[in-house]
């Protein structure tokens, strides 16, 4: 008589009496088992490492159909069952810890304690409950917004950890240009007491794919802080995986760069995060235009309970309805954290100054010549638009799409562009008009302060502006440094440093480089925004690059927003009053989401730009 076992001793195996290559040469198992089997050994059929629970559960139902009286071992039916109930336990988990249920204070007065100790910077209250909550909860979410000390927290729950001996190191997915803040963080937060040890995988040591898997295999044993980001993980992820399925708290850093479902960021994010028993996604950047990103990181977070205990589809978080975004923010609500610079105490920015002045007549002609031409194409006209104000002669060359592909909340399609040609009187117009009224307000500004010992920062769309102002700044004995793309990543650290230690008055950039992960608060406290867009992302990083958690009390923070207005039949119109007013809503859409404790959804591109063009065209 035929008996079978299924069993489970860290993977699953099944246990058969007949000979294995009859077993295997059956109709059964081809057509029904074959699909999930990885070998087969004597008697032994083992199955692939990479099935979930949920798919033991079918294997389970499938061989039972064809031998009812098989055993199904106490082991494996123990381990089915403490799956089924964790994603249940981690739920009520998340809401007392957020809700601060009294049951929970002496563990956290001892958490706190164990992670005061291990460092040399206390965490605030607000900051250790969101440390506690990542901790407890082993894989969850902060959504803080960006300068609420999120790294800090992170770093908490991580000395926690290693304090009861369950981590040895973070392994940490980011963009390259917040290798520089973890470094600085881990320093300040442990001074002396864990002594930094680095693993970087773009050290110089590290040139060639393999030479990086080699050091990810052989030299990173002693780091407590490994760093890699986005773009480098498919070269390194078999090694990163032996590293980080024993004694690793794995961090996805500004997590909203895994955005497609489909795409190959995150691929491999889901194979890291399958490994890791403690996960930590990280993120202050607003939901752009719908749910679809929660798709990603519940499954970074959650990859064998999501069709359990999420089950949201592609199509519904698409568009869901608002019977549906309920039902999506009760059941994610539990699972991230989310804390404001107000709660952590940061000194409230100044009301924005914004600066307005009026176009010269051949700038007015200008405008009215580029509706007609792109009235049509309203990216085009807004882009163009930008140019005019910032340098008339960028019309006479054809856009370079890529330097304001960063301009937008979501992806555009850029079709049926007319590019740069004008007739003679615009090309007229255009050298006529020489330096524009934007221009030379901006240097003016930007004289005026530095020249009261400021140190500002000054942010752009365009590199060529960027160069300009650095150029003509320069010519008036203004010292500055200038970081863009093009600036090699050792290059610009060493201009932020510089920056930080008063070697140049000025700092020009944009935000596609800068507004992620750099702190300038304690040296920078002016900024002028002479170009930008209505991406909310990048406005709310920017401005938190010198609006951060560490200003003291009564210090004050001053945004300055330049805004050209033209003469119009209908009266005075702005684009950037107009781009102004609509990152304002939209700012306002966000706290609203956080005071509410659910998710934003912000509006399309598209309802932007009719929104920005509704008073003009």
């Amino acid at each position: 008589m035929s008996v079978w076992k299924i069993d489970y001793d860290g993977g699953l195996f099944l246990e058969i009496s007949e000979d294995a290559e009859v077993f295997t040469t059956s109709a059964f198992y081809k057509l029904s088992l074959k699909r999930y089997v990885g070998n087969v050994n004597d008697k032994t059929v083992y199955f692939k490492k990479s099935l979930t629970y949920l798919d033991y559960k079918k294997i389970i139902s499938i061989c039972q159909k064809k031998q009812s009286d098989m055993i199904v071992s106490e082991r494996l039916q123990s381990y089915i069952d403490s799956k089924e109930i964790y994603i249940d336990k981690r739920s009520r988990l998340g809401t007392e810890i957020k809700s601060r249920d009294n049951k929970l204070k002496n563990k956290f007065e001892q958490y706190a304690q164990t992670v005061n100790s291990a460092m040399i910077r206390p965490l605030r209250e607000q900051q250790m409950w969101d440390s506690f909550f990542m901790c407890a909860m082993q894989k969850s979410a902060n959504f803080s917004v960006p300068g609420s000390g999120k790294t800090a927290s992170v770093l908490g729950a991580y000395a926690y950890l290693k304090s009861k001996e369950l981590v040895k190191r973070i392994v940490v997915i980011c963009p390259k240009n917040a290798f520089g803040s973890w470094i600085d963080e881990f320093k300040a937060c442990f001074g002396s007491k864990d002594r930094l040890n680095v693993f970087n995988i773009h050290s110089e040591n590290y040139k060639t794919s393999r030479e990086r898997r080699m050091g990810l295999l052989y030299e990173s044993g002693n780091s407590n802080l490994i760093l890699v980001n986005y773009e480098s993980v498919a070269g390194v992820e078999d090694a990163l995986v032996s590293l980080i399925k024993e004694y690793t708290l794995l961090v996805f850093d500004e997590v909203h760069k895994v955005k497609s479902v489909e795409g190959e960021y995150a691929s491999h994010s889901l194979n890291l995060a399958k490994e890791a028993s403690y996960v930590v996604a990280m993120t202050g950047t607003p939901i752009p235009n719908s749910y679809l990103d929660v798709y990603n990181l519940l499954h970074i977070l959650f990859p064998d309970e999501y069709d359990v205990f999420f089950d949201f589809s592609i199509p519904l978080l698409k568009n869901p309805t608002l019977t549906e975004i309920e039902t999506v923010n009760d059941k994610i609500q539990p699972f991230f954290c989310r804390t404001t610079k107000n709660q952590l105490g940061v000194p409230q920015a100044n009301d924005d100054t914004v600066c307005k002045f009026m176009a010269s007549a051949d700038e007015d002609r200008l405008m009215h010549i580029l509706k007609i031409k792109y009235r049509r194409n309203k990216l085009a006209l807004l882009v163009r638009l930008m140019q005019l104000e910032s340098a008339p002669e960028m019309l006479l060359r054809s856009m370079d799409l890529g330097e304001f592909a960063f301009l937008l909340d979501d992806s555009l399609e850029i079709s049926q562009i007319d590019y740069a040609d004008y007739s003679d009187e615009v090309r007229e117009l255009i050298e006529k008009a020489g330096s524009s009224t934007k221009f030379r307000k901006c240097i003016d500004l930007a004289t005026e302060l530095t020249s009261q010992n400021k140190t500002v920062v000054i942010w752009c769309i365009f590199v060529d502006s960027i160069k300009r102002i650095s150029r003509e700044l320069e010519n008036q004995g203004i010292k500055t440094c200038c970081v863009f793309g093009e600036v090699p990543l050792e290059e610009r650290q060493g201009l932020i440093n510089d920056f930080k230690d008063g070697e140049f008055q000025v700092l020009i950039t944009n935000p596609h480089t800068l507004a992620e992960s750099v702190s300038l608060h304690s040296v920078c406290h002016d900024a002028i925004y002479f170009e930008y867009s209505y991406n909310l992302v990048h406005l709310l990083q920017s401005k938190d690059r010198i609006h951060r958690l560490g200003l003291p009390e009564g210090q004050y923070t001053q945004y300055y927003f330049m805004e050209l207005m033209y003469h119009t039949e209908d009266g005075e119109w702005s684009l950037d009053e107009a781009v102004y007013d609509r990152l304002k809503e939209k700012e306002q859409i966000m706290y609203d989401a956080i005071e509410n404790h659910v998710l934003e959804v912000l509006p399309t591109s598209d309802e932007d730009l009719e929104l920005i063009f509704e008073k003009l065209l």
